[in-house]
């Protein structure tokens, strides 16, 4: 039988049990009731009709963010319901892209005070004092001409951005190309839209060559009429084959000679910059005209006149001109208002500032930029149908000094796709002349027959974003290396998921970091794209200019931190501009009152256990028995063992 003092013994361990189990359950009735604490959130995510990899991904973040409890709805909306929710605000998230190379960072940001772009409906929970202060700030660092003051000034800009938490960065999208083994010395384009083939060699076969291009990361269905002028329906891929500009964006921003040979800079008597271009000698236009400084004063003239002018307001080049005359030398000068650095790179893009001959116009070099303007009617675009009233658009025809010119367009009105869509080369071109004699560009009705036609030869090229799936692209590199060849270009243009600063529940900054944390963008990109494409924790790619800088708190994967942003208790009230701004520290690393709360009772809990094993511990140890003379102590090594069992 146990002895009384084996009794007490195991009385006392009884005890610390019974105590410790007391304990833990309180730990787990407390964490329990910390979860039943979390923002009950739904949000809607919207989602384009007909773009299975957007809805793939939609997904893939539906099921992260459930993890912390937010429920998210998708909502499938057709192109024109679409663009209403996006404008009007009718979302809490939904898929973006920065416009890429060579419009990142300066006219993309512009764009965000346009009320024509889905950034300006994001921003509107924004206090009109931060709104106000980084377009004012966007506005000033395109006037320096300092380097170190610019790229100080666009740190600043980035960063305060990049802590309002209202853009979630996904990954760094890459052009890529599949090109037939027959031809070589494809050279992947610096700018985002443009797919350079006058480069290209023809090792055998026919010179006359079909292509499947991708536009706006779809697959094609017409080139528009190639207006160097104007915006959609126009393909920006075929207007740069047909067009070219005074400048030409090369690679990490680097702005090189295109129709102006060279250019020299110095400042006006008004506070602005005098820029004198010296125009490329030898130049002919598709029509075999001559490049000249009169042609290029007349595109300038149907594209920033006072009507006209207002469609492009987009960029700064478009306010920012005071004159634009051509000296006696025959050089083209053009005159800003205040110092101007992004005035190069603005007259590298693609539209609108490229130049058609002047028998392109409808009266030639004779017409008026009111009365016969190069505008084609209806193409201002549904917002702008109102210049409509103040110009007359005389239309242009599609004649430019590119590598190639237009042959044939043939485009079915009923479906809006181009039945035939073939461009020849121009044999006068200043620069290398192409040893493709005729592109043709075909419409495929799905990825499938892309593919297909590639791998049978049909079809010689697939070019960019849209042609072909990801898992396609990575299976024709792998499994089909002797008959296509796979190129990409540099990370150009980041895509991301908006978020509503104005909606309610992504309203609140908490959440949205929250949400940013909670999307483990490395798996999507794996699983999604097969690695073709790369994870990125910044809203801007790295290779636009002065966009190479660290920004922080970093938007990484931490399920941890967001399950902790969207479940901790209600924190202190503080100013608005604390919340939004959040530029220097970070409330994510703030207690909040309810974690304060935790703490204490824990602390308190800790004592009390601790005090109550104590007293009993002392009331066992007061009793301990005595030692008995010449004979060994069971209890003494009953003790030691309930000693082990305690610890």
């Amino acid at each position: 039988e146990s002895t009384p003092w084996e009794r007490k013994l195991r009385s006392c361990v009884m005890s610390g049990k019974l105590f410790l189990l007391a304990v833990i359950s309180s730990s787990l009735f407390c964490a329990t009731r910390a979860q039943t604490n979390c923002k009950q959130v739904s949000l809607d995510f919207i989602v384009r009709e007909g773009d299975p990899k957007a809805l793939a991904v939609e997904q893939d973040i539906v099921a992260d963010l459930a993890k912390i409890g937010i429920q998210v709805n998708t909502v499938v909306l057709d192109s024109e319901a679409y663009a209403a929710a996006e404008l009007g605000g009718q979302y809490h998230m939904l898929f973006s892209r920065t416009w890429g190379a060579p419009y990142d960072p300066h006219s993309y940001l512009n764009s965000w005070d346009v009320p024509a772009h889905v950034e300006y409906s994001a921003l509107t929970g924004i206090s009109n004092e931060t709104r106000e202060d980084i377009f004012q700030r966007i506005e000033n660092v395109q006037k320096q001409t300092d380097e170190t003051e610019i790229s100080t000034q666009w740190k600043g800009i980035l960063q305060d951005i990049h802590s309002l938490a209202i853009f979630l960065p996904l990954w760094g999208s890459r052009t890529p190309y599949v090109i037939n083994r027959r031809f070589t010395a494809f050279t992947p384009s610096s700018n985002t839209y443009s797919y350079p083939l006058n480069t290209v060699r023809i090792l055998s076969g026919s010179p006359n060559v079909t292509v499947a291009p991708g536009v706006g990361g779809s697959l094609f269905t017409s080139v528009g009429p190639v207006h160097p002028h104007q915006y959609s329906p126009n393909s920006l891929f075929a207007q740069a084959w047909v067009y070219e500009g005074l400048t030409a964006y090369g690679q990490d921003g680097q702005i090189g000679p295109a129709l102006a040979s060279s250019w020299e800079i110095e400042d006006s008597a008004n506070g602005g910059s005098v820029y004198t271009f010296t125009l490329r000698e030898g130049v002919k236009f598709h029509d075999g005209s001559d490049w000249n400084c009169s042609v290029a004063k007349l595109n300038f003239d149907h594209v920033l006149s006072d009507t006209v002018k207002q469609r492009h307001a987009w960029f700064g080049t478009s306010s920012q001109l005071t004159s634009w005359t051509c000296n006696a030398a025959g050089q083209f000068v053009l005159e800003t208002k205040d110092k101007f650095y992004p005035l190069l790179q603005e007259l590298s893009y693609i539209r609108p500032l490229t130049f058609a001959a002047a028998s392109a116009f409808s009266q030639g070099l004779d017409s008026d930029a009111d009365l016969h303007n190069s505008c084609n009617t209806g193409d201002f675009g549904e917002r702008w149908d109102f210049l409509e009233e103040n110009v007359t658009c005389a239309g242009l025809q599609p004649i430019g000094t590119g590598p190639f010119k237009v042959a044939s367009i043939q485009l079915d009105e009923a479906s809006g796709i181009d039945t035939e869509a073939i461009f020849a080369r121009h044999d006068d071109y200043w620069g290398t002349v192409p040893d493709i004699e005729y592109l043709h560009v075909k419409y495929y009705e799905n990825t499938d027959d892309v593919q297909a036609d590639l791998l049978s030869g049909d079809l010689d090229m697939a070019l960019g974003n849209g042609p072909l799936t990801p898992e396609q692209i990575q299976q024709l590199k792998t499994e089909n290396s002797a008959t296509v060849e796979v190129l990409h270009s540099d990370v150009l243009q980041n895509a991301f998921v908006v978020m509503n600063t104005k909606a309610e529940g992504t309203n609140d900054i908490q959440t949205r970091k929250a949400i940013i944390h909670a999307i483990n963008k490395a798996q999507i990109v794996e699983k999604e794209f097969f690695g073709l494409e790369r994870p990125v924790d910044q809203l801007l790619p790295r290779s636009a200019p002065y966009c190479d800088v660290d920004l922080y708190p970093s938007w990484s994967y931490d399920p941890e931190k967001a399950e902790l942003l969207n479940c901790q208790a209600t924190t202190m009230d503080a100013p608005d501009s604390v919340k939004e701004s959040d530029s220097q520290s970070s409330d994510e690393d703030k207690l909040s009152s309810g974690e304060v709360a935790g703490i204490v009772i824990g602390v308190i809990a800790a004592l009390l256990v601790g005090g109550l094993i104590g007293f009993f511990c002392a009331k066992c140890f007061s009793s301990s028995p005595k030692k008995v003379t010449g004979g060994s102590s069971v209890a003494g090594s009953e003790l030691e063992e309930a000693k082990s069992e305690r610890v």
